[in-house]
C-alpha cells in the first residue's frame, strides 16, 4: 500500500503532467508562430534565404504547424522545388483542421479554414500539374497520369471553398487548358 505522502504526488503527477506537456506544447507552438511571422516578413521583404531559414527553424519547433507547412510549400513553389512544394503543402492540409491550428503567420490577418483551404488546394493543384510535366519530361507516362488526375482534383476541390482571387483564376485558367 502506498503511504499518504506518496498517494499525494503520484496524483500530483497524474493530475498535473497533461497540463504540463500541453503548456510547453502551447508555448512552442506561440513560439514558432512568432518565429513564422517574422519570417514570413523577411521573405516578402525580399530576404527570400532568411526568410526561408526562419520557416524552417519555425517547423522544428513545431513541425505540426498547419501555417508553417502551408507557407513552407508557398515558398517550395516559388522556388520551383515542386517535390518540397508538394510534401509541405499535403502535410499543412491535413494539420488544417486540427485544433489549436492558427490559420496565418500574420495575426491581422483575419482568414478562414476554407480560404486556406480553398488556396492551398489550387496552388497545390499548380503543383501537381508541374510534378506530371517533370514525370513527362522523365518519360513517366504513369506518374504524369497520376499527378494530372489529382491536380484536377485538388483544383476542383479548391474552386469549391472560397479561395482569393489569385488562386481562383489559377485553378479556373488551369481547369480550362487542362480539360
Amino acid at each position: 500500500m502506498l503511504r499518504p505522502l506518496k498517494m499525494i504526488g503520484l496524483m500530483l503527477v497524474v493530475f498535473l503532467l497533461p497540463s504540463l506537456i500541453f503548456a510547453d506544447s502551447t508555448t512552442n507552438r506561440t513560439k514558432a508562430l512568432n518565429m513564422l511571422y517574422a519570417a514570413y516578413e523577411k521573405y516578402y521583404m525580399g530576404d527570400q534565404e532568411g526568410g526561408r531559414k526562419g520557416v524552417e527553424a519555425a517547423l522544428r519547433i513545431d513541425p505540426n504547424l498547419a501555417c508553417g507547412n502551408i507557407v513552407r510549400g508557398e515558398i517550395g513553389m516559388k522556388d520551383q522545388d515542386w517535390p518540397t512544394a508538394q510534401k509541405y503543402y499535403e502535410k499543412g492540409l491535413k494539420l488544417l483542421k486540427q485544433p489549436n491550428q492558427p490559420l496565418s503567420p500574420d495575426p491581422k490577418m483575419n482568414v478562414t479554414v476554407k480560404e486556406v483551404e480553398g488556396d492551398t488546394r489550387c496552388f497545390l493543384g499548380y503543383v501537381y500539374i508541374k510534378q506530371a510535366q517533370r514525370a513527362n519530361r522523365y518519360g513517366n507516362e504513369k506518374d504524369e497520369q497520376k499527378f494530372l488526375e489529382l491536380a484536377d482534383k485538388s483544383l476542383r476541390a479548391g474552386l469549391k471553398l472560397s479561395p482569393g482571387k489569385e488562386a481562383r483564376e489559377l485553378a479556373e485558367g488551369l481547369l480550362k487548358k487542362f480539360q
